[in-house]
């Protein structure tokens, strides 16, 4: 039973991306390309072989990281998203971007094989499980000194000040947005009091996902409100 539903659930997530992917290209979004920018910047590991954008959408990671990197393995469930991936790099030039359409809770690469792992604002789509369980391969698909650099919402059910802060700012945000922010509001309330579709946590649960797969000099870098960056090595 636990399987069927987390394979519906997979189905329902294809659906929702692929049915968003044109939309989700055009959209305008200044705190999210804030957060892109900054997992650009400290995506520094000491080998520029081969790193995997998991969550890849159309590429706002895969794509600049491909101009430095000798492979870049781009990963998502939406064959749309991949589609719109794959023209873009034509466009560019750039042959060395290696697609792949699926889940990120099925994937399994060698161990020791890699060199960067990155993710953007996808992680908070996973149960708690899940992320620690994705955090611990990847982990083991690093090369020793590889680095994970996760951008994501990264705040928690409103127990801490700093969480509340944050809650705080954003609905400060929708309510000075007009009827449309409301809506939001009201929308949202649902999604977070019964984790629906996102599921963030804090910065400090981060930290002991990272810590719990073994990672080492780790770093949480807050970058807008709601969101900041996770970055960790393997020793």
């Amino acid at each position: 039973m636990r399987n069927a539903i987390s394979e519906l659930g997979l189905s329902l997530q294809k659906a929702i991306w692929t049915r968003r992917a044109e939309s989700w290209e055009q959209m305008e979004n200044p705190g999210l390309n804030k957060v892109v920018d900054a997992v650009l910047e400290f995506s520094n590991p000491q080998s520029l072989g081969t790193a995997i954008d998991l969550g890849c959408g159309s590429g706002q990671l895969a794509l600049p990281l491909a101009k430095r990197f000798d492979k870049v393995i781009a990963v998502d469930i939406s064959p749309k998203m991949i589609e719109i991936l794959e023209n873009k790099a034509k466009d560019l030039g750039l042959s060395n971007v290696e697609t792949q359409v699926g889940a990120l809770q099925h994937l399994n690469f060698a161990p020791n094989s890699v060199d960067l792992v990155v993710s953007n604002y996808v992680l908070h789509h996973l149960s708690d499980l899940e992320k620690a369980k994705i955090i611990k391969s990847s982990a083991q698909w690093l090369r020793p000194g590889g680095q994970i650099v996760i951008g994501d919402m990264m705040f928690g059910r409103g127990l801490t000040s700093e969480d509340r802060e944050i809650i705080a700012s954003k609905l400060v945000e929708f309510i000075k947005r007009g009827p449309g922010g409301w809506w939001r509001i009201v929308k949202n309330v649902g999604r977070f009091v019964f984790r629906l579709q996102e599921k963030p946590i804090s910065q400090s649960a981060w930290r002991r996902i990272f810590e719990s797969a073994g990672l080492v000099d780790i770093e949480i870098k807050p970058i807008v409100a709601e969101a900041a960056v996770g970055i960790a090595h393997r020793s």
